[in-house]
């Protein structure tokens, strides 16, 4: 985990090295593996509001059994396969196919869900989870279809899907102020700026990304920008696909010590 000084302003760069892959000993379900990149298993415990993300890989017919949670929220951004989500407390369920985000409401009452992947191709989810102020009172579940989603040029040469903004359709219920999936033509660039009450986390899916000045960001690396560094311009090496996401500032950043896993 390195913090690099550029001219933007903090950029935190994590990569493999800084993450813990959870499996079937922490879901106690096979089939399912998840790069833990916030987290109680790693040292960067929370982005604000965001007290969780994971990269997450279900296997063909196979994810994680029915479960409780209650007070936060949680986007599961289909990258590849479908989900299928299924609220046995509180009657819910609901599917969600590649390219779509579907969005977990726990709320006072609770749920108590199951993820599965019911094709026979493997499934890839980005989860993000985040504290819900106010807590609604009761579970809830939406999603934004690929196809809905808002697209446009955000730059020369950088073609944004908004998936939680003021474009998006998609509500939710905690401090996450915008979300994006942005595909980037070689040398283009994308300059951001950000509140002084806002952080940011960036995730490379494809190709590599450069901060100006500073580091890149190769598939399966994050960085992120603590409240208060302003500005996030970054360009692409080569073609690129990056996933973005600006929060409030919440805790700011959180180190602690990393859970013991059994």
């Amino acid at each position: 985990m390195d913090t690099v000084r550029v001219k933007e302003g903090e950029v935190l760069v994590l990569g493999p090295e800084d993450y813990a892959v959870l499996d079937e000993d922490d879901f106690g379900a096979p089939g399912l593996v998840a790069a833990e990149v916030v987290g109680p298993f790693v040292r960067l415990q929370a982005v604000g509001p965001l007290i969780m993300v994971h990269d997450a890989v279900f296997d063909p017919h196979r994810g994680i059994g029915h479960h409780p949670h209650r007070f936060n929220e949680r986007l599961f951004y289909i990258l590849e396969g479908a989900v299928d989500h299924d609220d046995a407390l509180n009657d819910i369920q609901g599917h969600m196919g590649t390219g779509d985000v579907g969005r977990l409401t726990e709320g006072q009452r609770g749920m108590l869900h199951k993820e599965w992947n019911d094709t026979p191709g493997r499934a890839r989810a980005f989860i993000l989870v985040y504290r819900t102020d106010p807590v609604p009172p009761r579970a809830s579940f939406a999603v934004l279809r690929d196809g809905e989603a808002p697209r446009y040029p955000e730059a020369p040469g950088v073609e944004t899907k908004e998936l939680v903004g003021p474009r998006s359709p998609l509500r939710v219920h905690g401090d996450l102020r915008w979300f994006g999936d942005s595909r980037m033509e070689e040398g283009a660039g994308i300059e951001q700026e950000l509140g002084s009450s806002e952080a940011a986390l960036l995730f490379a899916l494809e190709g590599t990304v450069e901060f100006g000045g500073g580091p890149s960001l190769g598939p399966g690396q994050a960085a992120v920008v603590g409240p208060g560094d302003g500005r996030i311009a970054v360009s692409a090496r080569e073609g690129a696909r990056l996933l973005r996401a600006v929060v409030g500032a919440g805790q700011g950043l959180v180190f602690g010590e990393p859970w013991a896993r059994r």
